[in-house]
């Protein structure tokens, strides 16, 4: 995949580095779990290390049950946050959004704040509206997408009540 034009050299380095492998982006995702846990405060308006508005995003496993969790970048859509299933460009899906489609109720925490939530995928029209809004979010998306042929899910998740 080629550098996009609007990272710098040593910026795109780091890009490839951190999504190297799916074993990095794993490792890095528990660490970024811990990291918010840790410390909160802010990471839903993008007061964390990357800058980024990042929500914490829990599912039930579809194999074994158990709760799984990550760290997401994410966009507030008034009530609703939305949140993208590229696993950085690889041709598969990540795995909680398999966990989703066999289980849409989940849990987010943004901040300390934690809501009890159903997750269904953007239709059609809703996608066209808010691709270009995420990509203002994290231009990435949009370079990932153009290097595979699998189309990212866009994830709507509607809070149901507190957690």
């Amino acid at each position: 995949m080629e550098k996009p034009d609007f990272l710098s050299d040593a910026e795109w380095s780091y890009v490839q580095e951190q999504t190297a492998s799916l074993e990095r982006i794993r490792s890095d995702g528990k660490a970024d779990v811990a990291d918010y846990l840790a410390n909160p405060d802010g990471r839903a308006g993008g007061k964390g290390p990357s800058g980024l508005p990042t929500l914490l995003l829990t599912t039930k496993g579809r194999k074994s049950g158990t709760p799984r969790t990550v760290a997401l970048v994410f966009l507030q859509d008034g009530e609703d946050m939305v949140v993208v299933a590229s696993l950085a460009g690889y041709d598969q899906h990540p795995a909680w959004y398999l966990n989703l489609q066999a289980d849409p109720k989940c849990w987010v925490q943004r901040d300390r704040q934690r809501t009890a939530a159903v997750a269904r995928v953007a239709s059609d029209v809703e996608r066209r509206d808010l691709w270009p809004r995420l990509n203002a979010v994290l231009p990435l998306w949009g370079h990932f997408q153009s290097g595979t042929d699998r189309p990212f899910p866009i994830v709507i998740l509607s809070p149901t009540g507190d957690a």
